[in-house]
């Protein structure tokens, strides 16, 4: 039993990691320049801020940008998954191997998040430098948070390519969504910015609105409550099994 439990494990991280290779490391390598493309906007909006002295939204800046980062990256799961399905016909490949389905899944989902390593780094030394964000506790948090939305937003960008019957429909959301998770939520500015306080129950309905706010209270800009902070946490949760229902759903049947 533990045998047989072990070779599943085994051929689980194989496959997970041909697949990271296949559609990260390798394209990285190719062309390191795709990591560009999405630190570019909320690196724009920070000179923008810096230029005007604005500096006490630089922090939310900082902490927005690196979201925005992992969200811009991990929503070309829907184009990706959707090239790979109509056009090179290779998650059926997957499909038939002893890894399945999830492995392939995972390691394009990884692969997608190697894209976004550099402008993590570089926001987060500017987080270091900038704001003084240098406490272990205070980057766990930030992984953390930071590792759920690349899960949730994963998901939800693998959900939409199964929805697709023709890869050119996906060219445009990539950018509606990274904007509608990243620039509309409080993300960029603090919850507490909103007037209304229907709205600001409305914007929890995004998943980068709890971890954004978790990430701005382990930086010490907003204060965050024990209770807050359970909640914050719970919330993605949610969002993540909502998404994993419709994915569960949506993959019983031919697509």
């Amino acid at each position: 039993m533990r045998r047989e439990l072990a070779d599943r494990l085994i051929t689980l991280a194989k496959s997970i990691y041909a697949s990271t290779m296949l559609f990260g490391v390798i394209p990285f390598k190719q062309n390191p320049f795709w990591s560009l493309s999405p630190m570019l906007a909320p690196m724009a909006f920070l000179l923008f801020l810096s230029v005007y002295g604005i500096s006490e939204i630089v922090p939310y800046a900082l902490i927005g940008g690196m979201m925005s980062i992992v969200v811009a990256n991990s929503i070309t799961m829907e184009s990706d998954a959707a090239f790979n399905r109509l056009i090179l016909k290779i998650d059926s490949m997957f499909v038939l191997t002893r890894g399945g389905l999830i492995p392939y899944a995972v390691g394009l989902a990884l692969g997608n998040l190697i894209n976004a390593l550099p402008g993590l780094a570089v926001f987060g030394v500017l987080l270091w430098t900038l704001v003084g964000v240098n406490q272990i506790w205070s980057w766990m948090v930030f992984l953390g948070a930071l590792t759920t939305t690349w899960a949730i937003v994963s998901m939800i960008g693998y959900y939409i390519s199964t929805l697709a019957r023709d890869i050119r429909d996906l060219w445009v959301y990539s950018p509606i969504f990274t904007g509608a998770l990243s620039y509309l939520p409080p993300v960029f500015y603090p919850l507490e910015r909103i007037p209304w306080p229907e709205l600001r129950y409305l914007a929890f309905l995004s998943p980068t609105t709890p971890t954004a706010r978790l990430m701005q209270g382990a930086a010490g800009l907003v204060g965050l409550s024990w209770p807050e902070t359970v909640l914050l946490w719970l919330t993605p949760l949610i969002h993540a099994f909502v998404i994993f229902l419709l994915l569960h759903l949506r993959l019983r049947r031919p697509l």
